[in-house]
């Protein structure tokens, strides 16, 4: 092979390295805390587990969550496309309200911009959201 062939070959595969034909997006969770006080969010997501796999845990957070009146704070790149179950936990900072759990099943699909948005109303009631 001569070097013009092997250069015409290399910028030919250059361009298509990094990225895949098929390319699917993570799912997002978008969260909206409605009670007016900040809040610990628990959130466990499990896979569904298959044929010769056993179910998962595959993503698992506990962090506090502002009120968010006129947004929606976004946790981004969760999980790959597939079947889980979300559970979810609120608890006041300030004082001795919660909610949960709550459980859910997901099913992203790899759409760009796909979330689960999951809605914490006035009264600590959770709502369930696909986007």
């Amino acid at each position: 092979m001569n070097r013009r062939s092997v250069i015409i070959a290399a910028a030919g595969i250059v361009p298509l390295s990094g990225c895949s034909i098929s390319r699917s997006e993570s799912g997002n969770i978008q969260i909206a805390n409605q009670t007016g006080q900040e809040v610990w969010k628990d959130i466990s997501i499990q896979s569904e587990g298959g044929l010769f796999s056993e179910p998962e845990t595959v993503y698992q957070t506990r962090t506090r969550q502002p009120p968010t009146t006129s947004y929606r704070s976004t946790l981004t790149d969760v999980v790959p496309p597939g079947k889980y179950e979300v559970k979810v936990t609120f608890e006041s900072t300030e004082t001795d309200q919660q909610s949960g759990p709550h459980t859910t099943q997901w099913n992203p699909t790899g759409e760009k911009g796909e979330s689960l948005i999951i809605s914490l109303g006035p009264d600590f009631d959770v709502e369930f959201l696909t986007q």
